[in-house]
């Protein structure tokens, strides 16, 4: 059995806490906070921890599902499903309006940048109003500030500390 330690960090939110993932013959069977990351020095909440157990579910879905006329599942190709989704989506919008249609934007993808900012696009394309994120919860007021102090709230600023600059 080939057992190895390898650094990682985790994707669930914000903070992206360093880890250490235990890999045995290819499988992911153990994550723990790593004490040697300069960010999180040894902490990791509980979810990210978590991971491996979620990774190895032997319920976790890992290939698209349509629901049957006895309330089944049953496994279709991703051009199947992708094809039903949009199919949908378009008869949705062409009886009831793009307001029909709400998205919510949750960890990690909030946390990006380039995300929300393609989902805003897809959003106005169809006509709604209804984007919703984890924003709202976590670090909406990031977004306000940048809104208010810069005019746009995807412009996040970047401290700088300049050191051994000469003071007047």
């Amino acid at each position: 059995m080939a057992t190895e330690e390898r650094i990682t960090y985790c994707r669930i939110c914000e903070p992206l806490c360093g880890l250490v993932a235990t890999v045995e013959d290819g499988t992911l069977v153990r994550l723990r906070p790593d004490k040697d990351h300069p960010l999180s020095q040894g902490f990791a909440c509980p979810k990210g921890i978590a991971m491996a157990e979620i990774q190895n579910d032997p319920d976790r879905v890992t290939h698209p599902l349509r629901r049957t006329k006895t309330g089944t599942f049953e496994t279709v190709t991703w051009d199947a499903a992708l094809d039903d989704i949009g199919a949908r989506l378009k008869r949705i919008i062409k009886d009831r309006g793009g307001s029909a249609v709400g998205w919510y934007l949750g960890n990690p993808s909030a946390f990006s940048y380039s995300h929300p900012i393609w989902v805003k696009g897809f959003m106005d394309a169809i006509g709604s109003p209804n984007l919703f994120s984890a924003g709202s919860q976590d670090v909406h007021n990031r977004f306000v500030a940048s809104e208010f102090l810069y005019g746009s709230p995807v412009v996040v600023p970047i401290q700088l500390v300049v050191v051994g600059a000469a003071m007047p």
